[in-house]
């Protein structure tokens, strides 16, 4: 890959662990790009990888200023219980969805929590303590990498929600998600490029996070883990519902997962998440205004793709398969 125009840095490594399937590979002796001149895609500038990784992958920036190996620290450290439930996905997938769902299939009702799913979010809490406050089973989430999220994860055998969704749609999504916080010369054309290209933001892509994934199940193949997809739930979330509330140990009968499903549905959602406060923190950062409810369809991709992007995302998933990236995306 050439670096013209772009200002290589030397990434800084720190504290890495051996935790087993935790470790990434990936961001080892990328270009990094770390100011707006190095910036040719006119990404927001916190979504810029700037060389800062821990255990091996790159470390997001919290919504408040203050040192962010140390917040990832303080996740490793987090102590877990044994009936904790974490969601994880990349960025877009349908995390809010999923974790309003579970909270009903726990809780027995369609009442919306009281609180929205960033109060569980890992690297959207300051003070992580505050977890102690919450009902057992918890639901947590994070679009955190495995190598950021806690090691008792593991001993606890804490069960993983797993969510994915068609990487075109994803792309799309996280493209319009980030927009609030970039100039006008951010074009989705731009965003493919940056997004595409190893080493450009510190979220990398999909295909990272998934292959991520499918190694921390190859090394821990016992681990509690289910994998949704997206597109699937959106088609016939019944028997999804139900199969994630025997995976959780709850009963739930076909009505009361229909009564979940429509209490889930997209414009009900954002009604409800819509009366609720984000973190002050990251109200702070993103304005409160901020909604992460766009569209929530399946297929918005062949409404924004053009051809000739459409063809260079093909070429980049089958550079990302050859890689070992191998997961049934239901491409609609």
């Amino acid at each position: 890959m050439s670096s013209q125009g772009h200002t290589h840095v030397t990434e800084q490594v720190v504290n890495n662990d051996t935790t087993s399937g935790q470790g990434s590979e990936f961001y080892t002796n990328q270009e990094t790009f770390t100011s707006s001149s190095s910036n040719p895609h006119h990404f927001p500038e916190r979504q810029l990888f700037k060389g800062l990784t821990y255990n091996g992958v790159p470390v997001l920036t919290p919504p408040w200023s203050g040192d962010p190996i140390k917040h990832v620290k303080r996740i490793r450290n987090l102590s877990m219980k044994e009936d904790d439930i974490l969601i994880a996905a990349f960025h877009k997938c349908g995390t809010h969805w999923v974790s309003e769902m579970l909270n009903m299939l726990l809780s027995g009702s369609t009442d919306y929590s009281s609180r929205c799913k960033e109060f569980a979010m890992l690297e959207f809490i300051e003070n992580l303590t505050l977890l102690d406050q919450m009902t057992s089973p918890r639901v947590l989430n994070s679009h955190l990498y495995t190598a950021h999220l806690p090691e008792q994860m593991l001993a606890k055998r804490v069960k993983l929600v797993h969510l994915i969704r068609n990487p075109k749609d994803c792309a799309v999504s996280l493209y319009h998600h980030w927009t609030y916080a970039a100039s006008d010369q951010f074009t989705f054309d731009s965003f493919l490029k940056g997004y595409i290209t190893e080493g450009y933001t510190t979220v990398s892509h999909q295909p990272n996070y998934l292959r991520q994934m499918a190694q921390f199940q190859k090394d821990n193949p016992d681990h509690p883990i289910i994998h949704i997809h997206y597109e699937d739930l959106k088609k016939d979330p019944v028997p999804i519902l139900q199969e994630l509330a025997r995976f959780v140990g709850v009963e739930a009968s076909q009505k009361f997962c229909q009564d979940v499903a429509s209490a889930c549905g997209f414009e009900k959602l954002k009604q409800a998440d819509g009366g609720r406060d984000l973190p002050s923190a990251l109200t702070k950062a993103v304005g409160k205004g901020f909604t992460v409810y766009r569209k929530g369809v399946v297929g918005d991709w062949k409404d924004t793709f053009t051809v000739a992007q459409s063809e260079m995302f093909d070429q980049f998933i089958a550079r990302q398969e050859e890689k070992g990236l191998h997961y049934d995306f239901r491409w609609q």
